[in-house]
């Protein structure tokens, strides 16, 4: 179902009982992915659902997703649209955004932030034989729930948790202490309500800040960084601008101060200059590169394309636009936007995957190349492009997150500074980052992508999805294979305006061996052969028709092409134009009409042989002669040529020659025939 067009990539897919629309992975990626749907509310039928599965780190069972454990919710109420998940000792405890009934929306109250315990199931012990298997299976078990927005008042109080992120996860010594964000969606005061997710349930005692929105606008999208221990950078984008905040928290007294006092907006999407009026494209998503680069995914405007751009921020004053990538034409619209950092280097560098969610059902994944000394990256490379991944449009798409694994420590030296075996080296195993996508269709598919060290040698390499060894094999081909294409297009786009049918053509720049010249030789003595004569009586008869006209001056342009390039090969052997021409149907009939010609360009040349109108020819030069009207001498000289270019061997003897026609250029075989009269 996954098209497959670069690197080891595998896929595994299920169908579920209900629409999913948020998906979120293991923080520590240890093997599990919590997905997150359903009917909504006044939709009978269709639950609302929140499923645990695996997502088959085991390679035994990577044709299957299986579903460990799930909980049903109420059906009165919303459908989960966004999720996040904070590691537990035996599982997780997941945050989940979903607004309460209709009726309580409109007495004011939406407790929209849930909270849920997820129990991992536990792995089946081989020597006990009667463990019960029930006590295998996973479980979720609700906590609570929480309103963190102002309440919504007026006729229609709809305010819903459109976005829910929180900041990374870092394997470290100490526990990682986390914060989040939710912004609202379709409220009359749009914020977004920074809070403590260190503690849950999440409650009001949590909140840490709560950011206005300018212009009442709504955050289309927002992520979270951790700059530092218990510093955080906040930014979001509207449709066409992009804001940042730092968040100084200390989780032990609960205090909070922040760089700026204010958000700052630091970049504004650029108008388009238009025939009619100026218009903008829209933001869709923003992912934190580091601790100074976002990226940004946008929308032009009326469903005609996406681009990526990557922008980057200073302590003060404006960000500044540093990278941009228009995608490739099938995608019209993207509709989400994940990336993976990979392991960086002591120098820092590192590797980005980059994938997008297209509105055409497709997923391309790219890599960023960061240079940590320049403190710049490289372009957008593609990795691959997976179509038909969902039967329905696409609603999440999410990254699991990529730890460097553990290497074994440097060996140990002896007194003379050798390096002294190690009792228990820790290799690691192969490594993989997976991508989850969900959609309408109640489908979740799970792509896997093998990495590769970027030093093999290097005990401490980084990893890398794209090597740049590979980058370099496709750009050389690339290369080869333009630049080959350039030559070809330019040659044949001086014989097609060349008034000379002996001008210098393929042959004189690119030499073949003679097998591939008496091969390519064929199609134009064919397309030669087919000339007016073989096409016009096919067409004649519908030649009122448009298309037939249309038809048979395609033809007649594909019959020149071929003979404007396969003429020019030397090599081509004249029992193969003879046999070629006679072969086709009414060959024969012509045969006082055409004739092989051969033309010797001159001196230190090769010779010019093609099939042409003999008659036609005669006319325009007067120095072609037929075998038998020239001399002894000058047929010796033909001969050697001939021999010497491969259109001839001896072997085929010279009555094959008689009704060739033979042109020398400006006496040159006749000043070669008089110095062999003089040797003689």
């Amino acid at each position: 179902m996954v098209f497959q067009s670069h690197g080891p990539v595998s896929f595994t897919k299920t169908t579920l009982s209900y629409p999913v629309y948020a998906a979120e992975f293991d923080p520590y990626n240890r093997g599990f992915l919590v997905v997150g749907g359903g009917g909504g509310q006044g939709r009978s039928g269709v639950a609302n659902k929140i499923v645990s599965c695996p997502t088959l780190l085991d390679a035994s069972k990577r044709s299957t997703l299986d579903t460990t454990a799930e909980i049903e919710l109420s059906s009165e109420e919303d459908s989960i649209t966004s999720l996040a998940t904070l590691a537990s000792k035996d599982g997780l405890i997941t945050l989940a955004g979903i607004n309460s009934s209709e009726s309580d929306q409109k007495a004011g109250k939406n407790q929209h932030l849930r909270t849920f315990d997820i129990k991992y199931p536990r792995k089946k012990q081989t020597s006990d034989e009667k463990e019960d298997s029930e006590a295998q299976d996973g479980n979720i078990s609700f906590i609570g729930k929480a309103s963190l927005f102002q309440p919504a008042t007026g006729p229609k109080p709809e305010t819903y948790q459109r976005v829910l992120r929180l900041s990374p996860t870092y394997k470290r010594d100490s526990p990682n202490k986390r914060i989040g964000a939710v912004a609202t969606g379709l409220a009359k005061q749009s914020e977004i309500v920074v809070f403590d997710a260190t503690r849950t349930p999440t409650t009001d005692a949590e909140i840490i800040a709560r950011i206005p929105m300018r212009d009442n606008a709504e955050a289309a999208d927002l992520d979270i960084t951790e700059l530092e221990t218990n510093t955080f950078s906040i930014t979001w984008a509207t449709d066409y601008d992009v804001y940042e905040q730092t968040v100084m928290y200390n989780f032990d007294t609960k205090k909070a101060s922040f760089s700026p006092a204010n958000p700052r907006k630091v970049y504004s999407m650029p108008k388009i200059e238009d025939a009619k009026k100026p218009i903008r494209p829209k933001y869709r998503a923003i992912r934190w590169l580091g601790n100074e680069d976002v990226l940004l995914l946008s929308n032009l405007p009326n469903r005609t394309g996406a681009e990526l751009s990557i922008i980057h921020f200073y302590p003060s004053g404006p960000a500044l636009k540093v990278k941009h990538k228009v995608l490739p034409g099938h995608v019209k619209q993207a509709v989400g936007l994940d990336v993976c950092s990979l392991d960086s280097d002591k120098a820092g560098n590192k590797q980005i995957v980059v994938a997008i969610a297209g509105h055409d059902i497709s997923i391309p994944v790219y890599t960023l190349d960061y240079n940590a000394n320049t403190h710049t990256f490289g372009s957008f490379k593609r990795f691959t492009t997976l179509r038909d991944v969902h039967p329905l449009q696409m609603t999440c798409l999410r990254f699991s997150p990529f730890h460097s694994p553990v290497r074994a420590p440097p060996p140990e030296q002896d007194r003379k500074g050798n390096a002294l075996p190690i009792k228990n080296p820790v290799h690691p195993g192969p490594q993989y980052i997976k991508l989850c996508s969900t959609s309408m269709g109640n489908t979740v598919v799970v792509d896997t992508f093998a990495l590769l060290p970027s030093q093999p040698s290097d005990r401490q390499s980084r990893y890398v999805l794209l090597h740049p060894s590979e980058e370099l094999r496709q750009r050389t081909t690339y290369g080869i294979l333009i630049g080959f294409a350039v030559l070809i297009f330019a040659i044949l786009l001086q014989s097609m305006y060349s008034t000379d049918p002996f001008a210098p053509g393929l042959a004189d720049y690119i030499p073949l061996p003679a097998s591939w010249q008496r091969t390519l030789s064929h199609p134009a003595s064919i397309a030669d052969s087919m000339g007016r004569k073989g096409w016009e009586p096919i067409v004649d008869a519908a030649s009122s028709c448009f298309l037939c006209r249309i038809f048979r001056l395609l033809c007649r342009s594909l019959c020149s092409f071929c003979r404007i390039l396969c003429s020019r090969f030397p090599g081509v052997r004249i029992a193969d134009l003879l046999d070629m021409h006679f072969a086709l149907p009414g060959g024969s009939k012509s045969a006082d009409d055409k004739a092989v010609i051969v033309r010797d360009q001159g001196e230190g040349k090769s010779l010019a042989v093609h099939m042409g109108d003999k008659k036609e020819y005669m006319q325009q030069d007067e120095k072609a002669r037929h075998w038998h009207e020239l001399n002894d001498e000058e047929q010796h000289v033909w001969r050697q040529r001939l021999v010497d270019a491969g259109h001839w061997t001896i072997e085929e003897g010279e009555t094959i020659l008689k009704g060739v026609v033979f042109s020398s250029w400006a006496g040159f075989v006749g000043r070669v025939a008089g110095e062999v009269i003089r040797e003689l």
